[in-house]
């Protein structure tokens, strides 16, 4: 293999393993797909909602919450998060009990491609949403 073809191979590997880059803001609506290693289930509803002028508001699988995030390059952070205080039973209050506590630990954002937020703890733990 000629050197000129590695090099093109070698650059095309390279862009092929580059991320969508964390992008802009991850604006508007998104559906919480995965909280750490928890799968949401389909008949729980959990999306998180970033509006303008860095609120936030969203459903936790039981409860409605609203919020602040501020956002700087791929660093993501939440402000406090205040929540309704329905009970629920069964996999609606696991997946709402593991939101509410990564929220508040998030500090970054991965944005594989333009449909996937990928929210990330300081201790690497994901929280997977998708348009």
């Amino acid at each position: 293999m000629s050197t000129r073809l590695a090099s093109l191979l070698g650059v095309l590997l390279l862009a092929a393993c580059t991320t969508y880059g964390g992008g802009g803001p991850p604006d508007g609506r998104w559906q919480i797909r995965e909280v750490g290693t928890t799968t949401v289930p389909d008949d729980v509803d959990a999306h998180i909602e970033f509006l303008p002028e860095g609120r936030l508001a969203g459903r936790a699988g039981c409860n409605r919450y609203t919020g602040s995030w501020a956002r700087q390059g791929h660093d993501l952070r939440f402000g406090r998060i205040a929540a309704t205080r329905m009970a629920c039973a069964g996999a609606a209050m696991d997946i709402e009990n593991r939101l509410f506590e990564m929220l508040d630990k998030v500090v970054r954002q991965d944005r594989p491609d333009e449909r996937t937020l990928i929210m990330v703890t300081g201790d690497g733990r994901r929280i997977v949403a998708t348009r």
